[in-house]
């Protein structure tokens, strides 16, 4: 099962998208930057769907800070927000994402998005996320 890091820091969104893909995807929960930091350095993600609007680290922030990990810099983000502004698309673009879903949404086409990008992409998640699973060169 594809594993699927959402992060947003409104709770009710959460349990929405849990709802929604709860049954077809293995999903892992976060309501903070910090937190998705923490759960991609310890947890193989085939995917973040990824909120731009939270306090003390936004969305833009964190996904600049996983493009700093070395062994997950590659790994897919779909913005997903209600801010739809050109500037924030644009933004989120540079920080590099796969696909943006504006909130609200329609949970056909989150559950479309997803199936479409699992149908054609080549990322394989690392084992171990970011952490200790690199070997020691001598």
């Amino acid at each position: 099962m594809k594993k699927v890091l959402v992060v947003d820091d409104t709770k009710s969104i959460l349990k929405m998208v849990k709802f929604v893909l709860g049954e077809k995807y293995d999903l892992y929960m976060a309501n903070s930057g910090s937190l998705a930091l923490e759960i991609l350095e310890r947890k193989p993600i085939d995917i973040v769907l990824m909120d731009v609007d939270m306090p003390d680290m936004d969305g833009i922030e964190t996904v600049q800070k996983i493009r700093e990990m070395e062994n997950i810099k590659d790994i897919p983000v779909m913005f997903f927000t209600a801010m739809s502004s050109k500037k924030t698309v644009e933004k989120c673009a540079k920080a590099g994402m796969v696909d943006y879903i504006v909130k609200p949404y329609q949970p056909d086409v989150l559950i479309d998005k997803l199936d479409n990008f699992f149908a054609t992409t080549t990322y394989v998640a690392p084992e171990n996320g970011n952490g200790n699973s690199e070997k020691e060169e001598d």
